[in-house]
């Protein structure tokens, strides 16, 4: 999740903070453990932990945005993804979107 851009915490609402709603469009109220990415808990600057998640659609366009730019620049990617865990998860994370 690392490679995905997170908006900053400060910016979110109280819904985006605890995950009931996508963390980049604010909509998707609410998010199920079925309709949902989990992002991990993350800790804003005053220590208070969030709890970010994201619709499947707009995790899928940042995962594939991440993909193509990661494989465009690593070499193992472009002969075979499976041999870089980070085009591995990348290419997990676009499968695990479209569920």
């Amino acid at each position: 999740m690392d490679l995905l851009s997170l908006p900053a915490l400060d910016g979110l609402n109280a819904e985006q903070r605890r995950g009931a709603a996508c963390v980049w469009d604010g909509r998707h109220t609410p998010l199920t453990a079925t309709t949902a990415i989990d992002l991990g808990e993350h800790q804003d600057r005053s220590g208070t932990t969030c709890f970010l998640r994201a619709c499947k659609r707009c995790a899928e366009w940042r995962a594939l945005s991440a993909l193509h730019q990661h494989t465009s620049s690593c070499e193992p990617c472009i002969i075979d993804h499976t041999q870089c865990p980070t085009g591995l998860a990348l290419v997990r994370l676009v499968r695990d979107t479209r569920r």
